[in-house]
């Protein structure tokens, strides 16, 4: 007994031990969601660099980083208006993820959307009038529907059909139309997915464009292969997004209607790539040997640059 009793205790301690060990490793500094302004002059992003998550501006030289959000709670997914005189965002400073704007320098921050649903990823349109982002109702479910509002919070409108997954929009330069990815999904809950349920879902992601009012809905890659994060060019004419199609993760290019697909860089590492408005570097984040930073990428040379965290 007396043995027992001093092996319970040893286990007790070490377990102690461990956890304190635990609480004074420090965490690991992330950085997500890169966005370059539309003159190409600094970049938006999100880090954990200050304790939470907060959204930051650097020069795409890596000088001036500014601080705009306090970081007391969740902030990301940080998208410039065409004008660069405004960035709307995710929060969920009210314990409830939802969207809101702001001056390009922090100031006049306001809420976009309230209501019972959870809402990110948004994106300006080119005129500044309206934003696009994608939802979801509190529950962990599949289906994410992607709405439009107005800036000022009125005329919230449903687009999608609420059988699918469809996320990550984003408007065409003409806001005319608006680029997507969607997961077709067969269960309402990820509880109720097998393991190869889940695999299929997440590998076979497609590429969708669609007219602003939700109209005309076209697959442009329409294979069973994880084609993800599109993006469109500054003309419209090109579209640039992630894909495994050649047994790998890389990033891609294609003509507007789907046609011309071609390699732009590797991928394997990288996270949230958004190309530049001259269509010549990469901004993007990736891990280096436990080390997030934020990286621009020179299309025509190859070259990378750390600009900031990565050490």
């Amino acid at each position: 007994m007396k043995a027992k009793r001093l092996f319970v205790t040893t286990g007790i301690l070490l377990g102690l031990a461990t956890y304190a060990w635990a609480q004074q490793k420090p965490a690991p500094v992330y950085y997500f969601n890169p966005q370059w302004s539309s003159d190409g002059k600094k970049i938006v992003f999100e880090s954990t660099k200050d304790g939470k998550s907060a959204i930051y501006t650097i020069n795409a030289d890596g000088s001036n980083v500014n601080k705009l959000t306090d970081g007391t709670t969740t902030d990301g997914q940080p998208g410039w208006s065409r004008n660069g005189k405004q960035i709307v965002f995710y929060s969920q400073r009210d314990g409830h993820l939802q969207l809101y704007v702001m001056n390009a320098d922090g100031s006049g921050q306001r809420k976009l959307t309230d209501g019972a649903y959870l809402d990110y990823l948004p994106d300006f349109s080119p005129k500044g009038d309206l934003v696009v982002f994608q939802s979801r109702k509190e529950q962990s479910g599949i289906a994410h529907d992607i709405y439009t509002i107005r800036v000022d919070g009125t005329n919230r409108t449903r687009l999608t059909d609420e059988k699918n997954g469809y996320t990550s929009p984003r408007w065409s330069p003409d806001g005319k139309k608006i680029v997507f990815e969607v997961a077709v999904v067969t269960k309402k809950y990820y509880r109720e997915l097998s393991r190869e349920e889940m695999v299929k879902m997440k590998n076979s992601t497609e590429i969708f464009v669609m007219d602003r009012d939700g109209a005309n809905m076209k697959n442009l890659t329409n294979n069973d292969i994880e084609d993800s994060t599109p993006q469109w060019s500054k003309n419209g004419k090109t579209l640039y997004f992630m894909s495994d199609r050649d047994g790998s993760k890389n990033i891609y290019a294609m003509n507007a209607d789907g046609t011309k697909v071609r390699k732009m860089a590797d991928g394997k590492m990288v996270t949230n790539p958004f190309v530049s408005p001259d269509e010549k570097h990469f901004a993007y984040t990736k891990e280096v040997e436990g080390k997030w930073g934020l990286y621009v990428y020179e299309i025509k040379s190859g070259k990378e640059r750390l600009l900031i965290g990565g050490r």
